[in-house]
């Protein structure tokens, strides 16, 4: 730890307790004793009025009559920040856990709020939250220095490129980490899902910053889709549907929402097998039917059978 962060901490103890002992700041902030006196010295020093308090339950601490608001923010507010660096800290591998502390040291007595835990942020299995992990340590970085990197990358249909790419911005959406970056195979920016990529390597260039390159045009064309569902997947479905979306009937459950036609639907649809079907819009219909006319196909080609629908 910094000697900077060492006297905020030291500060941020003092502000909240009217006595603290050598020995306990030494042992939280793993150092010895002797450092924390030099420290407490330098506090001194910059004019800050530390006293020492003999006896017993002596210690160090600040004269009465000096005084910082530590209700700058409020104490849902600190919740708040302290909520979103542990999320930062989960998801990014960023080390925020000194901040967090001190933000929760300069919180009030209230212990009503609701503290979030972060421990599967994707929908991939542990191993692969793992490795990516390691990913997105190294693209912080490569962000961070304003350089390139060569990665090898494997497309949605399974075509593998060699890429040189400037990272600009990490991205979780739809359960799957994402960066955007300038591609120079393509000479756009592009997006890059982090379990395609197979490998990168640093290249030591200053990175192509996204601002300079043009706007990709995504502009989502929506259309209302029309599902049914056997009703014992109404419990899975509302991980994914709205309340006023989910129409409960006798012998079903139907599905009507709006959708992003640029998006492929046919993964999330297989996800559920044999208990739903489409009823609108027909070209999604089709496809539906398609990729599991395939799928038969492939399970009972010697039969010669296929799905009609």
């Amino acid at each position: 730890m910094l000697k900077i962060e060492r006297l905020l901490s030291i500060l941020v103890a003092l502000l909240n307790k009217e006595v603290v002992s050598a020995e306990e700041l030494a042992k939280k902030l793993e150092v010895s004793k002797r450092t924390i006196y030099r420290d407490i010295e330098s506090l001194g020093l910059s004019g800050l009025p530390v006293v020492t308090i003999h006896g017993r339950n002596g210690g160090v601490g600040l004269m009465p009559s000096f005084k910082m608001d530590k209700y700058l923010f409020t104490d849902e507010e600190k919740q708040k920040t302290i909520e979103s660096l542990r999320m930062q800290q989960n998801l990014l591998q960023v080390d925020n856990q000194v901040l967090i502390e001190k933000l929760e040291n300069l919180k009030g007595d209230d212990e009503s709020f609701n503290h979030l835990s972060f421990y599967s942020p994707t929908i991939h299995r542990t191993e692969i939250e793992l490795e990516t992990k390691e990913k997105l340590v190294t693209l912080r970085g490569v962000i961070s220095k304003k350089k390139k990197l060569k990665i090898k990358y494997v497309s949605l249909n399974g075509d593998i490129t060699i890429r040189v790419i400037s990272p600009n911005n990490i991205i979780l959406t739809d359960g799957s980490w994402y960066t955007e970056a300038y591609c120079e195979k393509r000479k756009d920016r592009r997006m890059f899902k982090l379990t395609r990529i197979r490998e990168y390597f640093l290249i030591d260039e200053e990175s192509i910053p996204i601002e300079e390159v043009k706007e990709i045009d995504v502009t989502p064309i929506y259309e209302q889709v029309v599902l049914t569902f056997h009703r014992n997947q109404l419990g899975k479905l509302y991980d994914f549907f709205l309340e006023e979306e989910i129409e409960i009937l006798k012998n079903h459950i139907q599905i009507t929402f709006k959708y992003n036609s640029n998006r492929n639907l046919i993964p999330f649809l297989l996800m559920f097998g044999s208990t739903v079907d489409v009823i609108k819009p027909q070209t999604l219909k089709q496809e539906f039917y398609n990729e599991l006319n395939k799928i038969f196909k492939k399970i009972n080609d010697d039969n010669q059978l296929s799905y009609i629908p």
